[in-house]
C-alpha cells in the first residue's frame, strides 16, 4: 500500500523543552527536506513549524532509507519517526488539537491548513499527500463541530466573562467598571465590547495610561482612581485587576457610601495579591469571588474538553477507513490498467 511510504519525522513539546525546540529549529528540517525533494528522494513533503512543534510530513521515494534523514540532524534521540498508519493517526491527532497543550484548540487546524498550501502553491505536494491532508483538515472541522471541544473557553478572560454571564441577568444592561488596564483587563474590555456590554468604565492609577486604553476600543468611560468609590456606587459589576500590594477596595468604605445595601453587585477579583479586602463579601447584596474561584472553572473546562476528546476519538478511527478505503480503490484502478 502506497501509504507504507508516508512518514512523520519531528519533535515536540512532548519530547524537547523550548531551548531545545529552538535548537532543533535551526538544524534547517525544511532545507534538508527541500535538498532531498530536489534529489528526487521524496515525492513531496509539508513542513510544520509552530511554537509547539517542528514536523516534516514526507512522502518518500521507494527506494530512499528515512533513517538517510536523521544524519543530517544533530539532536536526533529527541526525534519520532512515524510510518504509515502510524503517522495517518498522528496527524489526525494533531489537526483534532488532541497533541496540543489545551485539547481541541483551534489554531493548529489553520497552521496545518496554512503549511499544507504553501507546500502545493510550492508545488512540493504529491498526490498522497493532498488526499491525506484533504482528509485530515476535513476531519479537523468535523471533530470540532460534533464534539464542540472548543465550547469550554480556556483563556482566563474568556472564562471570567462567561462566569459573570452565568451570575448576572441581562449583563448588556449593566454597568461594568474595570479597575486596572494591564493585558488581562483589556481582554476582558475586549470580549464584554463584541457581546454588546457597552455601558463600560475603566479607571488606573495613572489616567493618561486608562485613557490610551480606552482610545483604542468604542471609548469607555474613564475615571480618575481616586473616584473609585464613586465609579463603584453607579456599577453593578466591579472587576479588579491591578498591581496594587494592599487592598485598594474596603468594607468600611463601600459601607460608608451605602454601597452595600441600595443594589445587587458582583465583584470579581483577579488580582494577586488581592484587591478587594476579603471582608467585602461578607457585606450583604455583595458577591465577591478571586481568581481562584476562576481557576476551579479552568480545571473544570480542562477536563471537560479532555472528555470530549477522548469521547469523540472514533471519528479518527473512521476517517482513517475512508482514507484507506480511497487507497484500496485507487490500487484496483491502477491494477485494472
Amino acid at each position: 500500500m502506497k501509504l507504507d511510504n508516508f512518514y512523520v519525522v519531528g519533535v515536540s513539546h512532548k519530547t524537547l523543552e523550548i531551548d531545545g525546540r529552538e535548537e532543533f529549529f535551526k538544524s534547517g528540517l525544511g532545507d534538508i527536506a527541500e535538498n532531498l525533494f530536489k534529489d528526487n528522494k521524496l515525492n513531496g513533503y509539508v513542513s510544520l513549524s509552530t511554537c509547539l512543534r517542528e514536523e516534516l510530513y514526507l512522502h518518500k521515494n521507494g527506494e530512499f532509507d528515512i533513517l538517510d534523514l536523521l544524519s543530517e540532524l544533530k539532536d536526533s534521540d529527541h526525534i519520532y519517526i512515524y510510518k504509515g498508519m502510524e503517522a495517518l493517526n498522528h496527524l489526525f491527532k494533531v489537526v483534532c488539537g488532541l497533541e496540543s497543550v489545551i485539547k481541541g484548540e483551534d489554531q493548529i487546524l489553520a497552521q496545518i491548513k496554512k503549511s499544507y498550501s504553501q507546500s502545493v502553491e510550492g508545488k512540493r505536494s504529491s498526490k498522497i499527500l493532498n488526499i491525506i491532508f484533504h482528509k485530515a483538515v476535513e476531519l479537523g472541522k468535523k471533530f470540532r463541530s460534533k464534539s464542540k471541544i472548543a465550547e469550554n473557553a480556556l483563556s482566563l478572560e474568556a472564562i471570567s466573562v462567561k462566569f459573570i454571564k452565568e451570575r448576572v441577568k441581562e449583563i448588556e444592561k449593566k454597568k461594568v467598571l474595570i479597575l486596572g488596564v494591564g493585558d488581562l483587563s483589556q481582554g476582558i474590555l475586549n470580549i464584554l465590547q463584541k457581546t454588546n456590554v457597552d455601558n463600560l468604565c475603566i479607571t488606573n492609577r495613572t489616567r493618561s495610561r486608562a485613557e490610551e486604553v480606552a482610545s483604542r476600543y468604542s471609548n469607555p468611560e474613564v475615571i480618575d482612581f481616586e473616584k473609585r468609590y464613586e465609579g463603584i456606587k453607579k456599577a453593578d459589576i466591579i472587576i479588579s485587576i491591578t498591581s496594587a500590594p494592599y487592598p485598594i477596595i474596603e468594607k468600611e468604605e463601600l459601607e460608608a457610601r451605602g454601597i452595600s445595601e441600595d443594589k445587587e453587585r458582583l465583584f470579581l477579583d483577579l488580582a494577586v495579591p488581592r484587591d478587594i479586602e476579603l471582608k467585602v463579601g461578607e457585606s450583604p447584596n455583595i458577591n465577591l469571588y478571586n481568581i481562584d474561584t476562576i481557576w476551579e472553572v479552568y480545571k473544570g473546562n480542562m477536563k471537560n474538553r479532555e472528555r470530549a476528546g477522548n469521547d469523540y476519538l472514533y471519528l479518527i478511527e473512521k476517517q482513517i477507513q475512508v482514507l484507506l478505503k480511497w487507497f484500496r480503490y485507487r490500487e484496483e484502478l491502477e491494477k485494472a490498467c
